[in-house]
């Protein structure tokens, strides 16, 4: 079974090296991965490591189509704050930010010094954290890293 996944925030660092290993996953098609500022550019152009291994070209954000897995690679505090749109877009989503690490609201506000965008959604994550948490990262629906 392949499973449609795309990368949102792909120029980045976490979001080129999760590509690089995700391109050569056999169970894996990517569909799109994001990127606002190289929009339209080839991958490989902010990733030189993946010339030659893909073919595809960033697209901007409001170009972003549903897929079956969600891949949030954005600076901390972009995720929360679109969350909701993003949910809209794929069943499972995997969140590599710091946004949903936190279970509760007053601890993200001590840690990181303001209240979260989305705090109904914290509870909805698990911590991907599989040498305590294998069995509920197993079954979510949302994964923070």
């Amino acid at each position: 079974m392949t499973v449609k996944v795309s990368i949102v925030g792909g120029s980045g660092y976490a979001g080129g090296e999760l590509l690089r290993l995700l391109l050569f996953h056999p169970e894996v098609e990517i569909g799109q991965v994001t990127s606002e500022s190289s929009a339209g550019r080839w991958v490989y152009s902010q990733h030189p490591n993946l010339r030659g291994c893909t073919r595809l070209k960033f697209t901007p954000l409001e170009a972003l189509e549903p897929c079956d897995l969600l891949f949030l690679a954005l600076p901390h505090g972009e995720a929360a704050r679109r969350i909701d749109h993003f949910a809209g877009l794929a069943e499972r989503i995997i969140d590599l930010s710091a946004d949903f690490r936190l279970r509760n609201p007053t601890d993200y506000a001590r840690w990181y010094g303001a209240a979260h965008p989305s705090p109904s959604w914290l509870e909805r994550f698990v911590y991907g954290l599989p040498e305590i948490y294998r069995q509920e990262i197993a079954g979510a629906r949302y994964v923070s890293g």
